[in-house]
């Protein structure tokens, strides 16, 4: 992970566990412009690394088309799931599972960006 997708990731995730704790008074907001920019810098961050994800196969003897079926299978069996259980999950558990997953992701790009620093 860069330096500049790490801090980009870094700041989002910041984002989200203050709007995990921030007091939820019922009323549905429209989400405001610095939620959309976020949202927007996230996004090219992540389609960063799937670009860098993406290349690596054709530089190493692998079929492409039985590698993106995998990854694809994988992908779509992972996101129903993830749905599926957040309906079920989400009014129990709700902010607390959201700030605690932030967490889990600042901690696995910390350990990824100081791997990333420390080879030599």
């Amino acid at each position: 992970m860069s330096g500049g997708r790490w801090i980009t990731a870094l700041y989002g995730e910041r984002a989200q566990i203050h709007n995990g704790f921030k007091h939820d008074d019922g009323a549905e907001q429209k989400p405001d412009q610095p939620a959309f920019l976020i949202l927007a810098v996230t996004a090219f961050a992540s389609s960063i690394d799937t670009l860098a994800f993406g290349v690596g196969p054709a530089f190493v003897s692998v079929n492409i088309l039985v590698a993106a079926a995998a990854i694809g299978a994988a992908t779509t069996v992972m996101v129903i799931l993830g749905v599926m259980l957040g309906r079920v999950l989400g009014p129990v558990v709700g902010k607390r599972a959201e700030i605690v997953g932030d967490i889990v992701l600042i901690m696995v790009g910390e350990t990824l960006f100081y791997e990333h620093l420390s080879v030599g």
